[in-house]
């Protein structure tokens, strides 16, 4: 059966590795900054009421209300609730953790994790972007549970909610005294240091781990990927082979119902924002499939700039250039993603016939170029 071809049933796992949590203290307000990309909202739809042709009384109208809105209640706290155990997994860089949120009221009795945070699932449901509200769980996991991560899941924790330099921060303070890092570590510092455009530095670690752990899979991924993005013509065939040690591996397991699914958080994934641009470009993935993947690696500014790229091509240069607009803003040490939203915007301009078309932001742009040279 050809790559692009297979087409896997999903299957549960039998997963060991488990985690109670109980009476996590539910927090009333959140006032730390998020990063939310603006995007062009879609063309909104209002429903106009038709009169009733039935007469219904004043009473039955408040039930009928919460009849109606029960089910929408419900839907969305369910989200909720998948959505802050996923967090608690990701933060712990854990896909196999099997987590249950314990919580209850003063009477003993059982809450949903969206009935205990009620403020929290207010600021949750107003959060278009998959990574924006993944950073308010984030911060909400750091009051109690980021004491508990190792120095590895710290940076990972921060790289992934787009902080990289709260991270190299972190490692300066706590780590740049060591000689010698874990595997772990070793790749963690991979990932920040390509987030940070510093690929030389990114090789540095992971050739020491790649050389140290040969066999394991999360070091041969980030190794692959490194090697691509820098290697010559026979390191980046070389790099195509590791790589694919580990995804055919992950095909086999016989979990996933697309090729995309390979990169996306579960056991055994392919991390690597890289190769996951690679297979979308070459496979020429639609829209869809491209927004999918971002979710997995919204943190990555070179996959974020190759989105916007193919949201251009495919007719979508608004939304082209709200992605570029949040990436350059996020990432301004990315000159190439600068330049290319100043390009965009006086592009913009033009088509508009408006010179005044976000003013503020190509100004803000324009310094950023001169204070990132």
């Amino acid at each position: 059966m050809g790559l692009f071809d297979f087409l896997f049933k999903r299957k549960k796992k039998n997963q060991t590795n488990e985690v109670n949590l109980k009476n996590e203290s539910p927090v009333e307000e959140l006032t730390l900054p998020i990063n939310e990309e603006k995007s062009v909202p879609s063309e909104e739809i209002n429903s106009q009421i038709i009169e009733e042709t039935t007469a219904t009384s004043e009473k039955e109208i408040p039930a009928i209300i919460e009849a109606a809105a029960a089910p929408f209640i419900n839907e969305d706290g369910n989200r909720f609730n998948l959505e802050i155990t996923e967090a608690f997994k990701r933060y712990h860089c854990d896909p196999t953790l099997e987590v249950n949120i314990e919580v209850e009221d003063e009477k003993g009795n059982a809450l949903t994790a969206y009935e205990a945070y009620n403020e929290l699932f207010k600021e949750w449901k107003e959060i278009q972007s998959k990574w924006d509200r993944m950073s308010i769980f984030y911060r909400f996991w750091d009051q109690s549970q980021f004491e508990e991560l190792e120095h590895w899941q710290v940076i990972e924790r921060f790289v992934k909610d787009r902080y990289p330099k709260k991270a190299l921060l972190y490692f300066e303070k706590n780590m740049s005294d060591r000689r010698n890092f874990s595997k772990e570590e070793l790749v963690s510092l991979s990932k920040l240091h390509r987030v940070l455009l510093d690929n030389l530095t990114a090789k540095e670690y992971i050739e020491t781990a790649y050389k140290n752990y040969p066999d394991d899979d999360a070091v041969k991924v980030e190794y692959a990927t490194v090697l691509h993005i820098i290697g010559n013509h026979s390191e980046k065939e070389h790099s195509h082979e590791v790589f694919h040690e580990v995804f055919d591996k992950k095909i086999q397991q016989n979990d996933t119902s697309s090729v995309f699914d390979c990169f996306k958080f579960s056991e055994g994934y392919t991390d690597s924002s890289i190769f996951a641009m690679v297979y979308l470009i070459n496979t020429e993935a639609d829209n869809d499939a491209w927004d999918n993947v971002a979710e997995e690696y919204y943190y990555c500014p070179v996959f974020r700039y190759e989105h916007a790229v193919q949201l251009s091509q495919s007719e979508n240069p608004m939304r082209a250039l709200a992605k570029l607009t949040s990436l350059s803003q996020e990432f301004p040490w990315f000159r190439t993603a600068v330049e290319s939203t100043i390009g965009n915007i006086k592009s913009v301009r033009k088509q508009l016939d408006n010179p005044d078309f976000m003013e503020k932001e190509l100004q803000e742009f324009q310094a950023s170029l001169k204070n990132h040279k």
